[in-house]
This record gives C-alpha cells, structure tokens and sequence, in this order.
C-alpha cells in the first residue's frame, strides 16, 4: 500500500501544478476554437463532404456550399423543398429534410438534381446523419433516431434520441452526434443503443446542425447564425465550469445521555485536499488542535483528535472550517482510447482489485457470475465500467437510508443507498478486474447557505490513459439516456470532497467525512451528530477563478 500511497500524492501534485501552469493553449471539450459569421439568415442543417461544408437556409430556402477556412459561401443552389430542415452528405449526395411535408430529398450536389425522393420514418425528421451507406434519421414526433436505407427509407433499426428536445444530427466517423436546443449540450452517442457517451456546451443558445472535417466538430446556430468549430481533441482530459466560492463547517458532535460513562473516545477527521476539481483556499480551522495528521494507507490524510472521557449529561465537540473553491467536472472520454486491462499499473491492481469477503464479496460465487454475465466477453475498461452502471441503473432503485449492506444484499433486495450503490459499483467491477475505489463528500442542498446532514458517496474507476474517473451510480436511475449518462465521468459543483479510498482504513474503517471509537462504563444513550454548514464567501474573501481548460493530468 505504500507505493499506492505515494502515487496518489505525487498525482495531487502534478493536478495542482497543471492547474497553475494551464493556459489558453489547452482546449477543454466544449470550448470555441473558431467563429465565422454565416452567408444565412435562418441556419438549419449542417454536412461535409470532407473538405466543405454545407448548411440549409430554413426560411429562403436555399443550401450553401462553405470554406471551412473563413465560413464563406463558394457555391449554392435552390432547396428542393420550401421548408428544408436537416442536411447529410454521403455517397456524392446531399440529402434534405423536411420536417413539414415529411420528406426526404436525395440532390446530387454536381447538377443541383434531386434524384430520389423518399417519406421520412414519421413526417418530422429534424436531422441527418450519412454513416457507411445508411442514413440516421432524427425525428422530432417520435423522439427516435431511425437507422434507413439512403434509397427509399427502409428502417433497418432505431434507438432513442437522448432528450426531448434534441434536433440536430452529424456523424463522425464512429459515433453519432446530437444537440439540445433547450439544455445547449452536445452528445456523443454510441450509434446501436443511443447511450449518450460524452456531454459537451454548446456553443451557442439554438444548435441546429452538426458535421465533422478530419475528425473536427463544426455546429451552426440558428439564433446567433454563426457557424463554429468546437474542441473535441481525442486526448484524455476534462473540464472545469461553474466556479463557486464557499466556508464549509464540518461539525462533529457526541452526546452521552448517561447514565454510563463514555471512555477513550478518539475521533479521525478526514482532511480535504486539493483535487482538479476543488482547491483548499484556506486550511481546515480546528475548533481543537488534533494529536497529529497522517496519511492512512490510501493516501488519505486524517487528523486525530483525543477526548477521553464523557461523563453523562455531556458532549463532546470537534469542528473545523475551510475556505473552498469548487467547481463542475465532466470528462470527455474516449473509450478506444481508453488501453486496456493490461496497461493498468500493477499497483493500481493490487490495491484497488482485491476482495473483502464482508463489505464487498468480489470472491462470491454470486457476484463473479454476475460480474460475467454483466461484461461476458468485453475487454475494454470503459466499456465494462459502463455495462455495470447501466446493470445498476436497470436494476436497482435508490433509498435513502444509512446502511451500507453488502453489494450481494444489496443487489438481490434491488434497492439501496448511495454507499450500497458504490459497493456495489466497486464490487463488480473488481470481480471483472477493473480498479474501483470511492470518495465521499459534504454536499451544498441547493442554497449557497446550506446545512449538509445525509452527506454523499461515489465510486472512481481507473481507465487506462485517464486515471481515476468519478462515477456515481446512482444518478443512473434516470429516465432519459442523457440524464442516465451523467454519473459517469461528471461531478457538480457542489461537493467537498473529504475522502478517497478503497476501503477499510485504519483510521476512517469504511467511512468517510468521520471516525469515532469510544468504550462505555455500563449502559450509555449516545446519539452522534455530523453536520456540514455551508456559506457563500464574500467578495473581498474570494480569489481569483482558474482557467477551466483541462490539461490531461490524471488524479
């Protein structure tokens, strides 16, 4: 465990390094990388052929042929229908939509002749994609994208579209793509299932067409009319958004209602850290000195507070306060260039591979039949990480309640807590041979002004090539595809991160936030209270925001 120990402090060291050290130069998915004013007033559909662009005037109705260098119209010709809406290219032809009569135009760009003309799956399709010989359909009634035959629309299969207010559509080379008008994302979808893989901002309030050059994602927007590249490097990063300043006040308190003595209490306080996605602005203000701090064997550093005794009709009490800054995680992950198993450190293995009989029963006969039935014969890190979240989205259902049952209960009764869900996470994905650990956390509830009582715990898989990623598993228990995706590589702004580990700490057990161990002289009623109570820090106590570009540092 120690080398363990060591790496993670010597990745908290680089994170804080990369962080000061990141500059414009670093592109976070999502970020602008080039603006060009549209020749169109009302943009609709965007294609490429590979070296152009071309977007659809919804209102004139005509299509442009652009520069990808400068945005400039090189050619255009008459929309063969008066209210065009989606646009592909492939196979020598553009194809349009129209989203009104329920059409689909097949125009051979060479002599501006359409030379098939066929009815979209359901009357309203508000996107295209060409993909290898078939066309994506994106209809808005139905909320599906249609997989057809680009010749006469023959539906060779389907898959939901991620959110309802989904239009545009493009595709990449591998996955298909989407925007939400309402929410102003982007989704990366996996073209069989329609999970959505990645989320990235918009950039732009009304993205109505999505294509792709040499692998490069293009948007146009029909509120702004601009047409723009957005970054989506296939390096392993993330970004950084939504920056808050706050004071947490994490409080501890043991009351002994007697009439028994409560002896050599002793108490361990997790001590939070800067992580990519939070800086400690100020150190943890102790309402007591502790003995001392110390790193447990995860590398996590506690603070160990002595209070001795507790005579009946007293408490005890230890609190501190920090200065934070937190802010929104979402990382853009490629699964092939995820590695594989095989790359993972062996250390990373050692530690964060291996059984508890008792909190998580990796070994079980149960669990290693379910862990194979789950992932069969998959071999990529992310994708089995991915099959067990949507096991658990499909299968368990979320209860609010303070035990921490083991995953094999947990699984079999179908409904568990935010720890239940993580052990379980963490279960099956070490009896597939994947690394998992946990954090927890004190969550903001809404407000900025805010008191924490339930608290928050997440699993971390480590991906080759991305280190540990966080997943929360049970924000898969969603009803749409883009909100099931969520938990999956994206934290909010709103926690304080307290505790990583692989559990079994001989400071914290399997807890996080706290530890408290204490003997009783006869009969004892004791009630043990933890609280995080948050406030907004004022201006002149705020510092300056980081850039949110993702530099590719893994935790």
């Amino acid at each position: 465990t120690e080398p363990v120990m060591q790496r993670s402090l010597i990745h908290a060291a680089i994170l804080v390094l990369n962080l000061s050290l990141a500059t414009a130069a670093w592109a976070a998915p999502g970020d602008v990388r080039k603006t060009f004013d549209l020749p169109c007033k009302y943009p609709a559909g965007l294609a490429s052929d590979g070296a152009s662009l071309y977007v659809v005037d919804w209102r004139e109705p005509k299509i442009y042929r652009l520069s990808a260098d400068d945005g400039s119209a090189q050619q255009t010709w008459p929309a063969p229908t008066l209210k065009p809406r989606g646009l592909a290219y492939g196979g020598g032809r553009l194809y349009i939509s129209d989203d009104h009569n329920g059409s689909i135009y097949a125009l051979d760009p060479q002599t501006g002749i359409v030379e098939d003309t066929f009815a979209a799956p359901d009357k309203q399709a508000a996107g295209l994609a060409y993909a290898d010989g078939v066309l994506f359909v994106l209809e808005r009634k139905t909320k599906t994208i249609y997989k057809v035959t680009p010749d006469d629309g023959t539906i060779l299969a389907t898959c939901p579209v991620p959110d309802r207010q989904c239009e545009a559509l493009g595709w990449d080379g591998k996955y298909l793509w989407t925007a939400n008008r309402v929410r102003n994302e982007i989704y990366m979808l996996e073209p069989e299932s329609g999970a959505v893989l990645n989320i990235l901002d918009a950039p732009g309030p009304y993205v109505a067409g999505l294509a792709f050059i040499n692998g490069q994602l293009w948007a146009d927007d029909f509120q702004t009319r601009k047409l723009y590249q957005v970054a989506t490097d296939d390096e392993p990063y993330y970004r950084l958004s939504e920056p808050r300043q706050e004071r947490c006040e994490f409080y501890w308190a043991l009351y002994n209602y007697g009439p028994g003595d409560i002896r050599d209490l002793t108490v361990n306080l997790a001590v939070p850290s800067d992580l990519v996605n939070q800086q400690i602005l100020s150190a943890p203000a102790y309402s007591r000195p502790p003995v001392q701090t110390r790193p447990d064997k995860w590398g996590q550093q506690c603070a160990l507070f002595e209070c001795g005794t507790v005579p009946p009709g007293e408490k005890a009490v230890i609190s501190y306060a920090a200065d934070v800054r937190l802010s929104a995680l979402r990382y853009f992950i490629l699964p092939e260039k995820c590695g594989t198993l095989a790359d993972i450190p062996a250390e990373i293995k050692t530690a964060y591979a291996v059984d508890d009989p008792q909190r998580l029963g990796v070994e079980s006969r149960y669990i290693k039949d379910l862990a194979a039935k789950i992932v069969a014969e998959e071999q990529n890190p992310y994708w089995i990480a991915r099959k067990v979240y949507d096991y658990l989205a499909e299968h368990l259902e979320y209860e609010m309640v303070g035990g921490w049952d083991n995953p094999e209960v947990v699984l079999k009764r179908g409904k568990g807590s935010c720890s239940e869900y993580t052990f379980a996470f963490i279960a099956l994905c070490r009896a597939a041979g994947l690394p998992a650990r946990y954090q927890g956390s004190v969550v903001v509830r809404g407000d900025d002004a805010s008191v924490d009582e339930a608290f928050h715990r997440w699993a971390q898989v480590y991906l080759p090539n991305y280190g540990w990623v966080p997943v929360d598993a049970d924000k898969g228990d969603a009803p749409s595809p883009v909100d099931r995706a969520r938990g999956f590589g994206e934290l909010a702004n709103r926690f304080l991160i307290t505790t990583h580990g692989g559990g079994d700490s001989e400071y914290l057990k399997w807890g996080y936030n706290s530890y408290a161990h204490y003997k009783m002289t006869g009969y004892c009623k004791v009630e043990e209270d933890n609280i995080g109570i948050w406030e907004p820090l004022a201006p002149a106590e705020a510092q300056p925001q980081p850039s949110s570009a993702g530099s590719g540092a893994k935790e």
